[in-house]
């Protein structure tokens, strides 16, 4: 798979949810409205210092480890590590119209003030460092990492590292055949006894360069 590939599914019309094995768990993610409410063993933080707003879903075993804001639809896959001041944003102002405040027309019933280029879609496993805003419409791949005080505009692909403002793509952590390996084992979908009997998968060290048979260190 080459990295034009990869880009494109950041991309295209198709989210991490996309497939009906994904869908099947929309179910089990957790809805962050009410964050006091989930079990620490589930999703991992202070939950005092975070400000949630709309339909926010969050997959299990991730860490969001600090003051977090989330407005609008979004979504959040497994295994994610957040740091503080993550603000995932699926909405903005309309710069459009003679008013900017979008409580001046709520009060008067006026045409929304508001507007969106859809949801926020994290995937799985991804590294989202300290003080990062993501805005709507973003879909960030599984495997991503975004760098500690990146603005993230547009759509990041699976296992990029991305930073500045505007976020710019720095690197991938793998080579093309070794992400599409990734992506095709989606280990965050497996049972924790499954992970504890690949010990040796989670304990190798793969660079941007190496060429590896994932599936000759994998086991059922």
């Amino acid at each position: 798979m080459c990295l034009c590939k990869l880009e494109r599914l950041a991309t295209s019309g198709a989210s991490w949810i996309s497939n009906s094995s994904q869908k099947n768990q929309i179910d089990q993610l957790h809805s962050l409205s009410h964050p006091a409410e989930i079990a620490s063993d589930k999703i991992r933080g202070p939950k005092q210092e975070w400000a949630i707003k709309g339909r926010v879903l969050c997959g299990e075993y991730t860490s969001i480890n600090g003051a977090f804001t989330a407005r609008g639809r979004v979504l959040i896959g497994k295994y994610c590590a957040f740091g503080r001041y993550v603000a995932l944003i699926s909405g903005n102002h309309r710069t459009d119209l003679p008013n900017q405040q979008i409580w001046l027309n709520e009060r008067f019933s006026f045409i929304s003030a508001g507007e969106t280029r859809g949801p926020v879609e994290i995937g799985h496993n991804v590294w989202i460092g300290d003080k990062v805003t993501v805005l709507s419409g973003v879909r960030v791949g599984h495997g991503a990492v975004i760098g500690a005080g990146t603005t993230v505009t547009k759509s990041v692909p699976p296992f990029a590292i991305v930073a500045g403002s505007p976020a710019r793509e720095i690197r991938y952590r793998f080579s093309p055949s070794v992400i599409r390996q990734m992506l095709d084992l989606s280990w965050w979908d497996w049972d924790d006894e499954r992970i504890a009997r690949n010990r040796a998968f989670f304990e190798t060290s793969i660079s941007p360069t190496d060429e590896i048979d994932l599936m000759s260190i994998v086991v059922d």
